[in-house]
């Protein structure tokens, strides 16, 4: 017994994950055992404890907004399902990192880093950001085109018909069920990792809150909230990133993470049934360049991204919730807030996974394939690193990056339902108050069926994982059609349909075919192996947009989108309404030339230079990666730092009038609300006078809301300002 050494000596800094079994060096079967890190009572204080505050403390902010900001403006339905159409860059932005950080963001992207090594992050965030990117162009159409638009599909009905409008809703439903399903997916079985959670309890816990105060505010509260939940989940990311490159005792450098990722990965590690558990991390990479973690040379990486990228165009064109953010947002700021906001998510899976990724193989955690499928890795790592501390951290960051999201879907489905189902179908001639209601009602049902739709994937087996590799294959087909919408005038009704459709049962085909012949049967595990899943993406999202093409150029459309400009609104917004001068044809021409430069100028950087620039350097040396682990830092701080710090700057005016306006005597306020109405009233009746106000505001011949008074313009609103 006293002569085995165990671990072997190269594995040394992992001995604690080794024993000596039956006179037998063994690592351990898992890292979690089965067993949670932290008490039960500590999960269901933060999914509980964390979801009462953010509902609480986002309600209080709407009705900050309301008391002394907008008045009884942010009551009407199209400041719930639009926030004003005023939102500046910097809310934007964050906004679109919010909404697009995912459980699978910070789950799924450490996962392939522990499957590929150092091309799995960048794959990851790479084929996750040229969406964002290349959707600020379709950003800037909507104003130009459509802008009185509430939902995509409405831009589809008034393009293409009902039919079109039934095809295209039907999709982006599907959509939002499928982020929704795999936002609860990673949340609930991370909560049931740690702490011992329910997972069905979970499941019906997360959503709670965010009902709550969307309930409250509608798309402003969601704008609110992701805010703070971007604050928090990038200060999480900072103290991870930190933690393994320059400051735990373990790692604490990149080049003690490289040196440790030579020797898991050697060709001379011994991978024995005893020293290497089916389905862990043990020895060189296969597909890898020299089975090495630390190459960008992977097949097996290669292959995700091409998943990654087709898969992410459907849940972002197809999204609803990226068209409503797009809205929402002030013509000069759209295209500006889309292009931040993709290049600061970049750094949210890169340098995440850089970090807890590459930090689980770096410490030879004994991760099984199937925790890593339940997005168990960065768990690993942030308990391997920092205990409960860790364990508490990682839970809070999903949580955050979950609520947010799922906040984003609610308000999506909110406006589907309200104004493609309700006002389209039901009731024409529907009131504002009857739109609210109804747009409330719906995010409180499809609130409540989130939580049963992942209790029915969960009992079915269905991981996050295999979710995130399918979406493509399901919604992918209709992401070409949906882009035409508003970018060829010659793009036709019938082709859209039936290269969405035709193309969604042939992806599906395709991808069950190649699982069956590939590997005999067709069930979760061989249909969320690589090969089906590239051949079903590929499939569905080019048949898709070949077939659209090809009906349009026989029998084109000639489209001049005055019935998408026809779209009206339900209520009208005093004050709220975006300034003529910015939607002058000139200046959205000018945007869109802008987008489309530094849209694709981005994505040729991110998708073909950067990898093409690493082939090079097979595998990395120590300064290659070294450099490699500064890129990820330096890139997770700037993004941090500019997230937080600009909305604030942007919006620094009107909360020290908040804070200013909380200091005043109500019975003031309430004077002046009265006189503020009777305002409304005489400039509602007399059109010019509004026009003439504008002017003059523009101008500068009117003094601005000084400190302590309330404003003048209803436009200005927290977080914001014109």
């Amino acid at each position: 017994m006293s002569g085995v050494v165990c671990p072997p000596p190269e594995l040394s800094f992992g001995a604690e994950y080794y024993s000596v079994v039956n006179g037998v060096c063994t690592r351990d079967e898992s890292f979690f055992g089965g067993k949670p890190v932290l008490a039960q009572a500590v999960g269901y204080a933060v999914v509980i404890g964390f979801g009462a505050f953010f509902a609480l403390f986002t309600s209080f902010l709407v009705w900050l907004e309301k008391r002394y900001v907008g008045g009884s403006q942010l009551q009407t339905s199209e400041w719930f399902n639009t926030a004003g159409r005023s939102v500046k860059t910097g809310l934007i932005a964050s906004v679109i990192v919010s909404q697009w950080t995912w459980a699978a963001t910070i789950l799924q992207s450490s996962n392939v880093a522990w499957q590929y090594g150092v091309s799995g992050p960048f794959w990851y965030a790479s084929g996750a950001t040229v969406q964002v990117l290349l959707f600020g162009i379709m950003a800037i159409e909507i104003k130009r085109k459509a802008p009185n638009a509430h939902t995509v599909c409405e831009i589809v009905r008034a393009r293409w018909g009902t039919s079109a409008h039934i095809v295209f809703l039907t999709f982006c439903l599907a959509t939002n069920v499928i982020v929704t399903a795999m936002l609860l997916l990673g949340g609930s079985a991370v909560a049931h990792a740690l702490s011992g959670v329910n997972v069905y309890a979970a499941s019906f816990l997360i959503p709670l809150g965010v009902i709550v105060y969307t309930l409250a505010g509608g798309l402003k509260a969601t704008f609110l909230a992701s805010y703070i939940h971007s604050v928090v989940v990038h200060v999480v990311l900072l103290i991870f990133v930190f933690l393994v490159y320059t400051s735990n005792s373990s790692l604490g450098s990149p080049k003690v993470v490289y040196e440790r990722l030579m020797v898991v990965g050697s060709a001379a590690r011994v991978c024995s049934a005893d020293l290497s558990r089916p389905g862990q991390s043990c020895g060189p990479v296969d597909g890898n360049f020299k089975g090495s973690y630390l190459t960008m040379l992977s097949s097996g990486g290669l292959v995700f991204g091409i998943i990654n990228i087709v898969g992410n165009f459907g849940t972002v064109f197809v999204d609803n919730g990226y068209w409503m953010s797009a809205i929402a947002a002030r013509p000069s700021s759209t295209h500006k807030g889309y292009l931040l906001g993709g290049l600061v998510w970049f750094s949210v899976p890169f340098s995440l996974a850089t970090s807890l990724g590459l930090g689980a193989l770096a410490l030879d955690l004994p991760v099984t394939a199937d925790e890593a499928a339940k997005g168990l890795v960065p768990a690993a790592t942030a308990t391997a690193l920092m205990g409960k501390s860790g364990s508490v951290l990682l839970l809070t960051m999903l949580f955050m990056a979950v609520t947010s999201s799922g906040s984003a879907e609610l308000v999506a489905v909110s406006s589907l339902f309200t104004y493609d189902i309700y006002r389209t179908y039901v009731n024409p001639n529907a009131s504002g108050k009857q739109i609210l209601m109804v747009s409330r009602a719906t995010i409180l049902a499809f609130g409540c069926f989130m939580g049963v739709l992942a209790v029915i994937l969960n009992v079915a087996g269905v991981s996050l994982g295999w979710m995130y590799l399918a979406m493509g294959v399901l919604v992918g087909s209709a992401v070409i059609p949906i882009a035409l919408l508003l970018l060829w005038s010659k793009a036709n009704a019938l082709g859209a349909m039936l290269g969405a459709g035709g193309g969604c049962v042939l992806g599906v085909i395709v991808w069950l075919t190649v699982a069956k012949v590939q590997y005999g049967r067709v069930n979760l595990d061989t249909t969320g192996r690589n090969a089906p899943m590239l051949a079903g993406n590929l499939v569905s999202i080019l048949m898709g947009g070949a077939v659209h093409v090809v009906c349009s150029l026989v029998k084109p459309d000639q489209y001049d989108w005055e019935g998408t400009k026809q779209i009206t609104r339900v209520d009208s917004v005093v004050g709220g309404d975006e300034d003529d001068e910015e939607l002058q044809e000139e200046k959205l021409v000018h945007a869109k030339r802008w987008i489309v430069r530094w849209g694709v100028g981005f994505t040729v950087l991110i998708v073909v230079l950067w990898p093409a620039l690493s082939v090079p350097a097979g595998k990395f040396n120590l300064g290659y990666f070294t450099l490699w682990a500064v890129i990820a830092i330096v890139w997770g701080a700037v993004g941090s730092a500019v997230i937080i710090v600009m909305p604030l700057v942007e919006s620094w005016d009107t909360i020290s009038m908040v804070c200013a306006g909380m200091l005043t005597n109500d019975i003031v306020y309430q004077r002046l609300d009265d006189v503020n109405l009777r305002l409304r009233a005489i400039m509602g009746a007399i059109p010019e006078a509004e026009r003439h106000y504008q002017q003059l505001q523009r101008k500068g011949e009117v003094e601005m809301h000084p400190a302590g008074t309330h404003p003048a313009h209803d436009s200005d609103h927290l977080l914001e300002e014109n």
